[in-house]
């Protein structure tokens, strides 16, 4: 689940932090909307409960309509995308990225390398589906921009029959669309049937230099406005390309604006859904509703806010050379008006730079609205109000070192010694807090020692109270580690920022090929695992036990290299440059804050030696 592993690694650092040092001295995703009636008894699967809905008097569920188009494919090219899209039922079959915007670096698929590069395809085709059953090919195949009334006779005829193309040259066969920068065009799928009265008409309006298509939506039967018409959006939009999701590499989910909250709902909750498996509806006010992974997204933004929206799920097995892993196909069927109105399509990266523009287009585009698709972006379930207003100017000052240094990997070394020096005072304190927690161990420990044998009544109960009170004041050990539990939302943030990026997305350093992906040899969680022992072992603790000191040094380095096993390279060149500067720091503060009451008292003189001493004394004077 989006952050919640590395979220909890900090959590569990800061609870050791605080829990050590006290006793020594003295799963959720983000909230899914519960808003479900589909809830109140058992429903069955998506397909049966479509097929159950009663065909109207106007629709003969054997017929076609009587319009006789022929089917074809239009393929739209921008600077940006490819997108096409089948006659057939008006729907987007295929959408690959071309370019990042913001950067104009060209985009790949992570199943391709440095000398085979893969188109990067963001909707499932017939051979990324190829290990879904048969009896759940037809619902995976719901592809995106899709109408549904709720009528399944119905909606089968709008998926079936064949739209008249207007827009692009010629009568019929494929036809291709060029759209060069600074151009806007349209492309119109026009479906009528005069037996029933039924019209449907999908303008889509593409513009060279922006990710969002405007849809232009009508559909009457019987010359009324259907009213209750969903648009698909899905299933699974991201990267088709990556071989295995992880901790790192998110999975499709669903993502919408509810009630002015971003909220996240994973295919995995929705398969399970109480009472309705594999079919949730969430109700509110919608903003809107969105499919992606890690990096990308398909999100629908009605003219106005809609009522409610629907999850659909298939469950599936992905095979990978032998090795299986289980997937959900997810998609999500918004509300929107079917009067004409336009609704706003984004298909593009989760990159906050781009989300922002995008946001500005829209709020534009929908007078009276104030959309922000950043919610798109997982900046953490627990600590995202904070995380997000960090991340913007974190992500700045790696533009901006970028441009100085043509590589992301030096522009996190240079980022990582500026952090790491902002916060140096902050390590000093913390220093010289623990020391003096450190110095003060041992009597601390006498003075409990004395008060748990002493009884309530002993007048000098109260005195040794006091004491302990004034030694725990002066060398208080929190006071050591609240300056580093202020650093704690910003390391969020900068793990926010570097997991996000689309800059980091295949950007090579040294031997790294992709500093969002794991490092392939696995080197760097054993070298940021070897820096953070050594860093224990110099950082002052609390405690002056060596056996103490010894397990903290293993044990947290070892819990961290299991968290960071498969996190992205960048992410850990950012800690390791941060231990070695730590390290660098560390020392620095070892040295200065030495004094004359750091040092360990000597042992007094044994009893022989004592005599000894004596006798030469009385000899000496004995000469004199």
């Amino acid at each position: 689940m989006e952050q919640k592993r590395l979220l909890l690694a900090f959590a569990l650092s800061a609870a050791i932090l605080f829990g050590w040092s006290f006793f020594i001295s003295s799963n959720a995703p983000r909230t899914q909307n519960a808003n479900d009636p589909a809830t109140a008894g058992a429903t069955p699967s998506p397909a049966q409960a479509d097929a159950a809905q009663p065909a109207t008097a106007q629709t003969n569920p054997s017929a076609a309509f009587n319009d006789n188009a022929p089917r074809r494919t239009v393929t739209v090219r921008t600077p940006l995308y490819e997108a096409k899209f089948d006659s057939r039922g008006a729907v987007a079959t295929s959408w690959v990225m071309l370019r990042n915007q913001h950067s104009g670096l060209p985009l790949y698929s992570v199943a391709g390398d440095r000398t085979s590069r893969q188109p990067l395809e963001l909707i499932p085709s017939e051979q990324d589906l190829k290990s879904v059953p048969e009896n759940i090919r037809q619902e995976a195949r719901a592809t995106p921009l899709r109408l549904v009334t709720g009528d399944a006779n119905f909606d089968a005829l709008l998926a079936a029959n064949s739209y008249r193309v207007t827009g692009v040259e010629g009568d019929g066969g494929d036809a291709k669309i060029e759209i060069k920068p600074g151009e806007t065009r349209s492309v119109g799928f026009t479906l009528r049937d005069e037996a029933s009265g039924t019209e449907v008409v999908k303008n889509l309006t593409f513009s060279a230099d922006s990710y969002s298509v405007g849809l232009d939506l009508k559909l009457t039967r019987g010359g009324q406005i259907v009213p209750a018409a969903k648009l698909a959006v899905g299933p699974s939009i991201g990267d088709q390309g990556v071989p295995y999701y992880t901790f790192y590499s998110v999975a499709p989910e669903a993502v919408a604006s509810v009630n002015g909250s971003a909220q996240i709902f994973y295919g995995a909750n929705v398969h399970t859904n109480e009472g309705s498996p594999d079919r949730q509806v969430v109700g509110g006010t919608i903003d809107w509703a969105a499919i992606g992974d890690t990096y990308f997204a398909m999100a629908a933004v009605p003219p106005k806010p809609s009522d409610a929206f629907e999850l659909r799920t298939a469950k599936y097995e992905h095979d990978v050379d032998g090795s299986k892993e289980e997937r959900f196909l997810i998609t999500a069927l918004l509300n929107v008006p079917a009067d004409g109105s336009t609704t706003r399509i984004f298909v593009g990266p989760k990159d906050h730079n781009i989300l922002t523009t995008a946001s500005a287009e829209m709020n534009r585009a929908l007078p009276g609205r104030a959309v922000d698709l950043e919610g798109l972006i997982n900046y953490g379930s627990w600590l995202g109000f904070i995380s997000r207003p960090l991340a913007a100017p974190i992500l700045w000052s790696f533009e901006r070192l970028y441009n100085l240094t043509n590589s992301y990997g030096i522009a996190i070394i240079i980022f990582t010694f500026l952090i790491y020096s902002l916060f140096f005072p902050l390590k000093w304190r913390s220093s010289k807090a623990m020391k003096k927690a450190q110095k003060m161990a041992p009597k601390m420990k006498e003075l409990q020692e004395k008060i748990k044998g002493m009884k309530q009544n002993d007048p000098r109960l109260k005195e040794l109270q006091m004491e302990q009170l004034r030694l725990m004041k002066e060398g208080n050990p929190l006071g050591g580690c609240l300056p580093l539990l202020i650093q704690m939302p910003f390391l969020i943030a900068v793990y926010s920022a570097i997991t996000v990026s689309l800059d980091f997305r295949q950007a090579s350093f040294l031997w790294l090929p992709d500093l969002s992906a794991a490092d392939p040899y696995k080197l760097l969680p054993i070298l940021m695992a070897g820096s953070m022992v050594i860093l224990q072992f110099i950082t002052p603790a609390p405690s002056a036990d060596p056996l103490q000191r010894k397990m903290m040094a293993i044990m947290m380095p070892a819990f961290m290299l299991y968290i960071l096993w498969s996190a992205p390279s960048g992410l850990l060149v950012y800690w390791i440059v941060g231990n070695f500067v730590g390290f660098g720091q560390q020392m620095l503060i070892n040295r200065l804050v030495k004094s004359e009451d750091d040092e360990q008292p000597q042992p007094p003189p044994k009893k022989n030696e004592t005599k000894r001493a004596k006798k030469l004394g009385d000899a000496r004077v004995s000469e004199a």
